[in-house]
C-alpha cells in the first residue's frame, strides 16, 4: 500500500507546510489549550456547507479537501477517519437540551447530527463526493495506524480504488473538562491530519506492514515490543522511528533500545501536546516532513503509539519507494 499524498491542519496552522515546518523545528506550537490558528471554517469550505457543521466535521472537510480535490482522485474513494468519541460538545449539548427542556425529545436536529461519532466522517465524505466505503475508528492514540490497516483491507479486497485515512480531535470546553476528570496533563490539541492512500504506483512512502493489539494486563512494554517484532525483523536497521510516548516513558525506552537512540525522532506530544486519536496520523505525517527534508529512496520508518486504555500500535513505512 503506498501512500501518494498527505495533509494536516495543526496548531502550526492552517497549511501542511505550516505542520512540516514546526515539526522540523522540534519547538513546541504554545500554551495552554492549542488550537488551530486563524481556522476558518466558512472561508475554507463555504457559508452553506459548514453552518451545521461541528468544529470536527469542519477541521476534516477542510483537511480532506486538499486530498480529494484533485481530478485523479477515483470516484471509489474510501474515508476512515479515527476520533475518540466524536464532538464531545456536541454530545453534551444533546444531554442537556434533553434534561433541561420541556420535552426531552424536543432536541434540535442539527445538535442530534453533530453528536453522531460518525458525523465528521459522513459530512466529509457527502462534501467531496466520496463513493467508497465510509468508516469511523475509535482505538485511542493509535487509532490512525488503526485505520491504516483497516485501509489496506479495503484496498485488498477491492473495496475501494483509494483511501484516505486519518484522524481528526476538535478544541472544545466540554472535551478540556473530561480531560481534567480523567488526569490529564498535557496541553490538549486539536487538529486533523490525513494520508491519500492506494494499491499501487508512484508515492512518497510504502506502508510495508501494520500490528495493533491490547495490552491487557498494563504492560505497555511488552505489547510496544510485540507489536514491533510483528512488522520489524529483528536487527533490521531504520533510518528513524517515533513513539507517541516522551523520552523515557517505557514506549520510547523499548523503541530506543529496539531501533538505537540516534534514531529516534522528537516526539509529537514533545511539540504539539496530547491529539487523542489524531496523535498517530499526526506522527505519520511528521516522519514524512522530516523525510522530506533529507530525500533518500529506500529507508525504513517505525511509528509506534501507545494509549493509556491499553490499545497499542507499530507501522512501518520503506520511505520513497513507490517513486
Amino acid at each position: 500500500m503506498i501512500v501518494t499524498d498527505w495533509a494536516a491542519i495543526s496548531p502550526f496552522g492552517v497549511s501542511t507546510a505550516d505542520f512540516a515546518t514546526g515539526v522540523r523545528s522540534g519547538a513546541p506550537a504554545g500554551d495552554g489549550p492549542r488550537t488551530v490558528p486563524d481556522f476558518d471554517a466558512r472561508e475554507l469550505l463555504g457559508k452553506q456547507a459548514s453552518l451545521s457543521m461541528t468544529r470536527s466535521a469542519a477541521l476534516a472537510a477542510a483537511t480532506c479537501a486538499r486530498l480529494a480535490a484533485e481530478d485523479d482522485v477515483p470516484a471509489r474513494t474510501g474515508l476512515v477517519l479515527a476520533t475518540t468519541t466524536g464532538s464531545v460538545q456536541s454530545i453534551l449539548d444533546v444531554t442537556r437540551v434533553s434534561l433541561t427542556g420541556k420535552k426531552p425529545y424536543r432536541i434540535p436536529p442539527s445538535t442530534i447530527l453533530g453528536a453522531a461519532i460518525n458525523s465528521a466522517a459522513g459530512q466529509t465524505a457527502i462534501r467531496h463526493a466520496l463513493k467508497g466505503p465510509n468508516t469511523t475508528l475509535a482505538a485511542g492514540r493509535p487509532s490512525g495506524l488503526v485505520a491504516l490497516g483497516y485501509a489496506r483491507r479495503l484496498l485488498d479486497a477491492g473495496r475501494a480504488d483509494t483511501v484516505i485515512a486519518g484522524g481528526v480531535e476538535e478544541d472544545s470546553e466540554a472535551r478540556s473538562r473530561i480531560d481534567r476528570l480523567c488526569g490529564g496533563k498535557a496541553p490538549l490539541v486539536e487538529g486533523c491530519a490525513m494520508l491519500r492512500l492506494a494499491r499501487t504506483g508512484p508515492g512518497l512512502a510504502e506502508v510495508v506492514a501494520v500490528a495493533s493489539l491490547v495490552a491487557a494486563d498494563g504492560d505497555s512494554a511488552t505489547a510496544v515490543r510485540r507489536a514491533v517484532g510483528r512488522v520489524l525483523a529483528p536487527g533490521t536497521p531504520v533510518w528513524a522511528a517515533l513513539t507517541s510516548g516522551t523520552t523515557g516513558d517505557p514506549e520510547f525506552t523499548v523503541v530506543a533500545d529496539l531501533c538505537r537512540p540516534d534514531v529516534m525522532l522528537p516526539a509529537v506530544t514533545e511539540t504539539l501536546g496530547e491529539s487523542h486519536a489524531v496523535s498517530a496520523t499526526f506522527q505519520l505525517a511528521a516522519v514524512l516532513s522530516h523525510a522530506a527534508a533529507d530525500p533518500a529512496a529506500g529507508r525504513l520508518a517505525l511509528v509506534t503509539s501507545v494509549d493509556p486504555g491499553g490499545a497499542v500500535a507499530a507501522a512501518l513505512l520503506r520511505l520513497g519507494a513507490g517513486r
